[in-house]
């Protein structure tokens, strides 16, 4: 089972930083703990925007999109036509 260790300390600025163990990989599907770990890192840093960077850039939804199996402009096969 995966899992994600994050801590989060106040910064002599007032502002929070971030830290983690967690290193996504691209075409990995994520796990539901994975998914979670995303979803708070980046509401941290959307909440606290205007400190120093707290972590990598990460397309959250390229990377939902991988997990799901999600190919952009493809059709679900029930929904071809015959």
């Amino acid at each position: 089972m995966p899992t994600v260790t994050i801590t989060l300390t106040d910064t002599p600025a007032g502002g929070v930083a971030i830290h983690t163990d967690f290193k996504p990989a691209i075409g990995a599907p994520c796990s539901a703990a994975q998914s979670a770990a995303l979803d708070i890192i980046t509401t941290t840093k959307r909440q606290w925007s205007g400190t120093t960077p707290l972590l990598a850039e990460v397309d959250i939804d390229a990377v939902h999109r991988t997990r799901d199996r999600v190919v952009p402009g493809s059709v679900a096969p029930s929904q071809r036509s015959a």
